[in-house]
């Protein structure tokens, strides 16, 4: 699925806040180098790089605002400042979802890792499932809606980097969680946080949990996550690497959000500093995720924007589990299809809290 001619852009109002825009119509190239949420800066990436027969680039334009270009006049005079325009993408932070009438339509939405955001759009999609069901496609995502009892979901697209590099040094923290002190257990860890990659020479398996905002606030992954911690201390063997949470720039804080979700699942877990299971204060990059792949398994939560990485980051791993939310009975083929396409490999689904087996995944 891509764009059939050339395209146009909207993103949300709260990120033109910090923005100077010049008018009601404007270049991409504004955004990109104002003051923007990370994720939306990697989304823009994105879009300012596919590469197709009338490859959007640079050169792609952006409309601010295009909830007041709906019909007569307004419209009319939108379509004179975008002439030969047939689609445009719609990036949505979970809180609105913003159709252009005569263009063909495409959702992106980003930043959904926020459970805020997350709530949002659910809200959203459910009070008006009918919006959703205007867009022709979505990217890099596999909303669905019951329209008339019926499910429903745009054709998926898939737009994902083919290089990720970490910006920041990453730090790694020996897990200990003190049950009754989360502030005790944050200083603890952040004491013993250190730039050097632990050797994994010694272990067998290593498993990865990048951590969302939301993933840390879903009481079922966290019952999965806590059963892996647990269970991993008594395997010298095994190592668990857990991302904390990208959710504010404050280390303590996603510390304390992470903790907080294990302990609220109410699991047993020894009360000492772990010499095999880490936090990692950010992503993991290419380098060390490619010398791990043959003894890595990745669970990651539905919350994950994985198309921040690129598929060499998931192919060659050993195998990916995908927690998809407490709505999901069944996987559709639209989600299959997509993250197959992304990970170049089919990935397990988990679809709720199950017991899990010895490697850490559904039964």
């Amino acid at each position: 699925m891509q764009t059939q001619g050339p395209t146009v852009i909207s993103v949300p109002a709260r990120e033109l806040a910090n923005v100077a825009v010049p008018g009601s119509v404007f270049e991409i190239g504004i955004l990109r180098g104002s003051t923007i949420s990370p994720e939306l800066r990697v989304a823009i990436e994105l879009i300012a790089a596919i590469d197709s027969n009338h490859s959007v680039s640079s050169s792609v334009r952006c409309i601010a605002r295009p909830e007041i270009f709906t019909h007569g006049a307004s419209l009319d005079w939108l379509m004179t400042q975008i002439e030969g325009v047939t689609d445009h993408i719609a990036l949505s932070d979970g809180t609105a979802l913003k159709l252009i009438p005569g263009l063909r339509n495409h959702l992106f939405t980003y930043g959904l890792q926020s459970h805020r955001r997350f709530i949002d759009f659910k809200k959203l999609t459910r009070r008006a499932p009918e919006l959703l069901g205007q867009f022709h496609s979505q990217i890099n995502s596999f909303h669905r809606v019951s329209i008339d009892g019926l499910a429903f979901e745009p054709a998926p697209w898939l737009l994902n980097r083919h290089e990720f590099s970490v910006s920041e040094p990453v730090w790694f923290h020996d897990l200990y969680l003190n049950p009754h002190s989360l502030e005790n257990s944050a200083e603890l860890m952040l004491g013993w946080g250190t730039l050097d990659t632990p050797s994994f020479e010694a272990f067998s398996k290593i498993r990865y949990v990048p951590l969302t905002d939301c993933a840390a606030r879903d009481e079922q992954f966290q019952h999965i996550v806590a059963e892996l911690i647990a269970t991993t201390y008594f395997e010298p063997g095994v190592c668990l690497l857990m991302r904390l949470p990208l959710a504010t720039s404050d280390l303590t804080e996603r510390m304390r959000l992470a903790l907080g979700g294990i302990r609220g699942a109410h699991r047993s877990i020894p009360q000492t500093r772990a010499n095999n299971v880490f936090f990692t204060s950010g992503d993991l990059g290419d380098d060390v995720l490619s010398e791990l792949a043959p003894r890595l398994s990745l669970l990651l939560h539905h919350s994950f924007d994985h198309w921040r990485h690129p598929k060499s980051v998931y192919e060659a791993s050993e195998e990916i589990a995908v927690f998809l939310d407490r709505q999901w009975t069944r996987v559709s083929d639209a989600a299959k299809k997509l993250l197959t396409e992304a990970f170049g490999q089919s990935p397990q689904f988990i679809l709720s809290a199950r017991s899990l087996d010895v490697d850490g995944f559904p039964e």
